[in-house]
Parts: structure tokens; C-alpha cells; sequence
């Protein structure tokens, strides 16, 4: 199976603050494939937020940018995971992945390269194999 490369990119706000989502709209067959039945949430909280957006600041949004390359690369290469969404408000970029397993993203975490220090991310993981997390920010995208 290989993975859509679709992505949708949706601007907007969120208790007031500017909110960027993107997410992939073409994920149906894994979705109902039963291959990916757990939701892992990925939190990097900036530690400069530029003022004016409420986003990371430029210089930690490149870090941001390479670390979101270098996990999907890490996850989608050997189909381990599937990056499906990626939210950025209130300094604040959160990944949502489905995965086959909550050992292969560790693993795939692991692999990734720290030459300037480790990430300062969170991880949460929950078995979630009706995509019940996608499909509610998905719908509420759609309604806004």
C-alpha cells in the first residue's frame, strides 16, 4: 500500500489566535485497512513565539520543519506510520500519526538524527483503531 500524498491546508483561528492545519484527505484505505490502529500525538512546544503570529519563531520553525521531514521519512519508508495531520497555533506544532504499533514509533523516533541536541517534543499514544481522533478534527475542520 502506498501512501496518498494529498495534503489539504486549512488557515484559521483558534480562541483567537491564528491555526494552521494540514491533513491528508486521502487516507480511506488505511483508514478501514485495520493496519494502523494507534493514534500518537506529538507535541513541540516552542520556546519562542513570534508575537505578531502566535507561531513558532522563524528560527525554531526551520527545526520544526526538519524534524517533521526526518519523522515521516522515519515512519512512512517502511509503512511503520502514517503522518495524517499537522497543527500549528499558539506556538504549538502537534503531529498526528497512525501507526502499526506504538513500538515501531518509538523506534522510528529513535532513528531520527539529533547533531544539535535532542527534541523538545511530548508523545502520546492511544489505540484508536476507528480513527475516531482524525475523523472529529476533520469533521470540525469542515464545519468551520
Amino acid at each position: 500500500m502506498s501512501y496518498s500524498n494529498h495534503w489539504v491546508l486549512a488557515d484559521g483561528t483558534l480562541n483567537n489566535s491564528p491555526i494552521t492545519i494540514r491533513y491528508r484527505d486521502q487516507v480511506s484505505a488505511e483508514q478501514t485497512s485495520g493496519q494502523y490502529p494507534y493514534c500518537v500525538q506529538i507535541a513541540w512546544n516552542a520556546d519562542e513565539v513570534d508575537p505578531a503570529s502566535g507561531y513558532p519563531a522563524m528560527d525554531e520553525m526551520e527545526r520544526i520543519d526538519l524534524f517533521n521531514k526526518a519523522l515521516m521519512m522515519a515512519l512512512e519508508e517502511k509503512q511503520n506510520g502514517l503522518l495524517t495531520m499537522v497543527l500549528t497555533s499558539q506556538g504549538v506544532n502537534q503531529w498526528v500519526i497512525y501507526a502499526r504499533s506504538i513500538e515501531r514509533v518509538k523506534e522510528a523516533l529513535d532513528s531520527i538524527p539529533t547533531e544539535k541536541g535532542l527534541y523538545p517534543i511530548e508523545v502520546v499514544a492511544d489505540e484508536d483503531a476507528p480513527w475516531a481522533t482524525y475523523t472529529e478534527l476533520t469533521a470540525a475542520i469542515m464545519k468551520v
